[in-house]
């Protein structure tokens, strides 16, 4: 509204110095120069100062915008650190549950009355499946 009304100022005195009969005094002179400066400087500051509350209001949603991606990225580093974390411990654990393969493996096949008794294990482990199969019709 300011600006408007600065801009309608400028406006006014434009109109009132092109209707007054010229006067050869330089009072009347500076009077209106002085006029049409003020008019122009508060035009000027007015247009200035809502071009920068104008680039204050975008500056101001820009960092709301940073601030909330970088709280995004944080809760993504976390939950990358976690998955990282779990993935090591999963692969650890298979590791270690492979090595045991490997390891019974080795028993099984150098002592053939453990495969044996493994095979009776698994002949008893079918038929008490079957036995609960019968159970269940």
């Amino acid at each position: 509204m300011v600006l408007i009304d600065s801009l309608n100022r400028i406006l006014k005195i434009e109109e009132a110095n092109e209707t007054i009969v010229p006067q050869h005094g330089h009072v009347n002179e500076s009077g209106v120069a002085a006029r049409r400066f003020h008019s122009q400087r508060n035009m000027y500051l007015t247009g200035f100062t809502l071009f920068l509350s104008l680039i204050l209001n975008r500056t101001f949603f820009l960092i709301l915008d940073l601030l909330a991606s970088e709280e995004k990225v944080e809760v993504i580093k976390k939950q990358a650190s976690q998955q990282s974390k779990e993935y090591e411990r999963v692969l650890t654990s298979e590791t270690v549950l492979m090595q045991e393969l490997k390891d019974l493996t080795n028993i099984i096949a150098n002592h053939p009355e453990a495969l044996r008794d493994y095979e009776d294990l698994k002949k008893q482990q079918d038929e008490k499946k079957t036995l609960e199969d019968k159970k269940d019709i």
